[in-house]
Order: C-alpha cells, then structure tokens, then sequence
C-alpha cells in the first residue's frame, strides 16, 4: 500500500481537526521554522500553551519527534487525526527543502476556504430567518385564516377553487408534514456546523455539502492549481524526477481528478512517451498548465513557468473569490428569502382573489 495512502481506518484516540485549529497548528510550526527552534522542543512547549486538543496533538508530535521521527512521520503515524492532504504537503515542503513556503500556501488556502464558509454561513442566516417565520405564519394561516376563508364561501355560496382545495387538503394532513421543514432545517444546521472540520480541504465528508454550493469549486480549483503549480516548481528545483514531482504535488492538492491525471502523466513520462494533441486532452486540466507540462522539459524552464503559472491561478481564484461574496448573499436573498416571501402572499391572496372574482361575476 502507499505510504501516503489515507489512514481512516486506522484507529484513533481523537476526532478530526476543525479547519480553524489546523490553521493555528500550521502557522505555530512556519513561526518555529522561521525561527530556527528545533520542531520537537517548539512543539513541546505549544503542547502546555494550546488549549485541549491541540495542545495534546502537539505533544504527541513532540514525543514522536524526539524518539527520531521527522515531522512528516510523526504526523503519518497520527492516522485521520490529520487530513491526508496536510501530510502530503508537509512531505512535499520536506522534500522540496522549503517546508515553510509549503506550509504557508496550504495557509493560504484554508484560511481563503474558511472565510469563505464563513461567508456563506452569514449569507444564509437572514433568508433562513425569512423562511422560518413564513413557516410559523403558513401554520398560523392554516389554524386560523382558513376557517374563515372556508365561512365565507359557504355564506355566498361559491364554489370551492383549487387553491381552497389545496390548503384544505393541507390543514387535513397537517400532523404527517408539519414537522417536516423544522426537522429538516435542524439537520441542515447539524450538518452545517460539521463542515468546518479539516476535511474542507479536499471537500470530503460533509464538507461536500459546501462543494455542491455553485462557484465554490470553481475558486477551489484555481487555488488548488496554483498550489501544485507552487510545489511542482520547488520539487523540480531540488532535483526530484519529474514523475516523482507531479504525483506528490497533485495528492497535496487533494484533488482526486488531479492525481489520477498526475498519475498518468508520470507513467507516461517514465515511459518516455510523447505528448500530443489528443493525449494532452484526456488529463482535464486547464489549458496552460498542460502545455506547461508537456512541452517545457527543461527544469529551469518549467520551474520558473510554474512559478508564473501558480501566481496567476491565484489571481484568478482571489477575483472570482470577490465575486462571490457579493453575489452569494444577494442570490440567496432573492432566491430563498424572496421565494418564501412570493409562496406565502400567494396562499394569502389566492384565495381572497378567487372569492372576488366569484362574487364579482354576474
């Protein structure tokens, strides 16, 4: 089995991180590097700083790290307690010899995925909000209002329209449904508040629940570009085959279509077969990086065209990240908020205007 295979069916003694505490993790161990303190002392001393599960996660590491393990194999032989695309990039940083350039890129990254979960969190509340007093108001409507409506008809004798007969229908089966949308909202809100695990990273788990959100996985996957673009180019500046290069920098990213792809493009390589046309097609990635990748076979070369290539993905992830955090709010506002508010005049006023259009015909 690979090394680098996930461990999620290894035993653990604690949950997943939250993607907030594996940032504070990350950015403790740059400061260390950066400083030039050895990792198992550092480590020990945020062991007694951090609180509750960090703080043990870091002694742990510590420990690990002073029985002479490095850093990358204290965190593997931590199983699922780190997501698999945290040790493959801090691997990748180890291998590249610039394990804080790495580091702070996934940084990067996952503070950019949790303001953005953060973002869309507070974009839903207030059409939520709007949906859940609509709601109250709808049962309120179908205990009180129809009756009367119901009195009404049967005083100037007029026929029973659809609409009634839909909202009767409705105030008849009312305990087999009525449940339903605030049981489904608890769950929604359950679910919610698990996709802030680290699992964000890859979008696995219920963290999918925020890749399935229109646009999210499109400014993921140019921050994902630029970040093997960003680690291929350091790999390949330290010597490291190609074929070895590409794989470990597409599983960093943790993006399954990506590694797959890497996968085949290394095997390829080491066969020394050439790229064409059509070939190049089947590998799904964005136009530039795969003519990067085969048609630039000179290190210095490459390295330096995916170091421009990494920066203008980012770009391009950061503008479609402003974007959306203008339009997500005023799409869910209209949509959610706006949709309710349309629903609940509707079951109002039908049935108002259908008994005004019956008394007003001859």
């Amino acid at each position: 089995m690979n090394a680098r295979d996930d461990s999620d069916a290894l035993p653990t003694r604690e949950t997943r991180f939250e993607l907030d505490e594996l940032i504070a993790l990350n950015e403790e161990i740059i400061s260390l590097v950066q400083a030039g303190i050895p990792l198992e002392l550092g480590l020990r001393e945020m062991g007694n700083e951090l609180p509750d599960r960090l703080g043990k996660i870091s002694s742990d590491l510590a420990v690990k790290m002073e029985r002479g393990s490095t850093l990358a194999e204290a965190m593997e032989s931590e199983g699922s307690r780190f997501p698999r695309v945290y040790r493959v990039i801090v691997e990748a940083g180890v291998k590249s010899g610039k394990l804080t350039v790495a580091l702070e890129e996934m940084s990067n990254y996952a503070w950019e995925l949790f303001h953005l979960r953060r973002q869309i969190g507070m974009a839903l509340i207030y059409p939520l909000i709007v949906f859940s007093l609509a709601y109250g108001l709808f049962l309120v409507f179908l205990f009180e209002m129809l009756a009367r409506f119901n009195s009404a008809y049967e005083v100037f004798r007029l026929g029973e329209t659809r609409p009634l007969q839909a909202l009767n229908f409705l105030e008849s089966t009312m305990i087999y449904w009525a449940l339903v949308p605030p049981l489904v909202l608890f769950v929604f809100a359950l679910v919610w508040m698990r996709t802030r695990s680290s699992q964000l990273l890859n979008f696995k788990g219920t963290s999918r629940l925020i890749g399935w959100i229109p646009g999210v996985k499109r400014i993921a996957s140019y921050y994902r570009y630029g970040n093997f673009a960003e680690l291929m180019a350091l790999l390949i500046q330290q010597q490291i085959p190609f074929s070895e290069s590409i794989v470990l920098a597409a599983e960093a990213t943790g993006d399954d279509q990506l590694v797959q792809s890497a996968e085949l493009m290394a095997d390829r390589h080491a066969r020394s077969q050439l790229e064409s046309g059509e070939s190049a097609k089947f590998y799904g990635w964005p136009p530039l990086l795969t003519w990067l990748l085969t048609t630039k076979n000179h290190e210095g070369e490459l390295s330096l065209a995916l170091k421009n290539a990494a920066d203008m993905y980012r770009r391009k992830a950061a503008h479609y990240t402003r974007w959306f955090r203008v339009i997500f709010p005023i799409f869910t506002g209209a949509i959610i908020g706006g949709g309710t508010v349309l629903c609940y005049c509707l079951v109002l006023f039908l049935p108002f205007t259908d008994m005004l259009k019956q008394l007003g015909n001859p």
